[in-house]
């Protein structure tokens, strides 16, 4: 019985330090992602549309790992207590460490993105508006001038 219980501690010692591996991964995806974030916080204030689809293409690319890791990271969610709660106390520690700075990083991107997300909005709202005065002008010009008519004055070769 005894090597039972050393055997199943060491499983879920090497289970706990698996899950802080993953979580340790994670937490390095999320600071790329939070780098990419301030990058695109800082292309949107400038209206860098170009700059902006390139971080954004990064972006992507570093959600799309995040995601193969959550799918890693599935056998210990589906049952997270009892997961857990076999680990030595140590691990839960450094697990829930780990969690709390996932949260800080993920309330920041969320935050920034949701600035972007309004400045973005506010320019579209704009430019929308800037469209319908101009067709606003286009159809007075047509109703006092009639028809659009072509350049008075052409350069022509002979």
């Amino acid at each position: 019985m005894t090597e039972t219980t050393e055997s199943t501690g060491t499983t879920e010692s090497t289970r706990g330090s698996r899950l802080v591996s993953l979580l340790d991964q994670q937490i390095d995806l999320y600071g790329t992602l939070d780098e990419l974030s301030k990058r695109q916080h800082d292309i949107v204030e400038t209206d860098d549309t170009d700059s902006l689809l390139r971080v954004l293409a990064e972006r992507q690319s570093v959600i799309n790992r995040i995601a193969n890791l959550a799918r890693a990271l599935e056998p210990f969610r589906s049952d997270w207590d009892a997961n857990v709660n076999r680990l030595p106390d140590t691990e839960r520690v450094r697990i829930r460490a780990r969690l709390d700075e996932l949260a800080i990083v993920m309330e920041q991107i969320a935050r920034r993105d949701e600035h972007d997300r309004d400045v973005i909005e506010q320019r579209r709202s704009a430019i929308g508006q800037e469209l319908g005065g101009a067709k606003r002008t286009g159809v007075a010009l047509a109703a006092y001038g009639g028809q659009a008519r072509g350049p008075r004055f052409q350069d022509r070769e002979a």
